[in-house]
């Protein structure tokens, strides 16, 4: 079973290329999910968020507001830290229970759809290491058209993350992404084969 960690930042275009995989029959764990659900009212990394960032960022049900939470840590890098530290755990745990899984199932493929490479569930876990590219100003175009934000604030959420060569330097395979989605399949599914050539 080859296991892929596909990484980069926020748009890039990551979960678009995991989508690709999975419609070639992949087993895609996606990172972001798990840390949604290790955020859970009721959680112990619930609890650990609530008693370090404070009741200000709670919803009337008591849920986390991400919204609230996202405007503090993607302006204070230290605070990112913080809450990456908090929740890296749970995530890194569960994706390896799940690769377990799939290993026993005797799938071919399983992709970590993971937006912060971690070592714990990312370094240790993947064979091999995509990351998904393309240039700031595209970037900021996606996440204004996806997100609703102003330029500015799209800039924020970017440069709160690491910088596209940095996520190069960790990458068996760089999958530049700058051009239409047809391009993007093309350049997918050529990697795939090669990938899949290793088998």
């Amino acid at each position: 079973m080859i296991v892929l960690g596909v990484t980069g930042g926020t748009g890039t275009g990551k979960s678009t290329v995991c989508k690709m995989l999975k419609d070639k029959g992949a087993k895609v764990i996606d990172a972001d999910k798990i840390a949604k659900k290790a955020q859970r009212k009721g959680t112990p990394a619930y609890e650990r968020i609530v008693e370090h960032f404070g009741k200000g960022i709670l919803q009337e049900n008591g849920e986390i507001d991400r919204a609230a939470l996202g405007k503090i840590v993607f302006r204070d890098y230290r605070e990112m830290l913080t809450l990456n530290h908090i929740v890296h755990e749970y995530v890194s745990k569960e994706i390896k229970e799940k690769v377990k899984t799939y290993r026993e199932e005797g799938e071919s493929l399983v992709v970590l759809d993971v937006p912060i490479p971690i070592e714990e569930g990312f370094f240790d876990t993947a064979n091999s290491i995509w990351t998904v590219s393309a240039n700031n100003d595209i970037r900021v175009e996606r996440l204004m058209e996806r997100m609703k934000i102003s330029e500015s604030e799209a800039e924020v959420r970017i440069n709160a993350q690491m910088s596209n060569r940095e996520y190069e330097e960790i990458a068996d395979t760089v999958i530049q992404n700058e051009g239409s989605e047809e391009e993007l399949k093309k350049l997918v599914d050529y990697e795939y084969m090669r990938l899949m050539a290793g088998l």
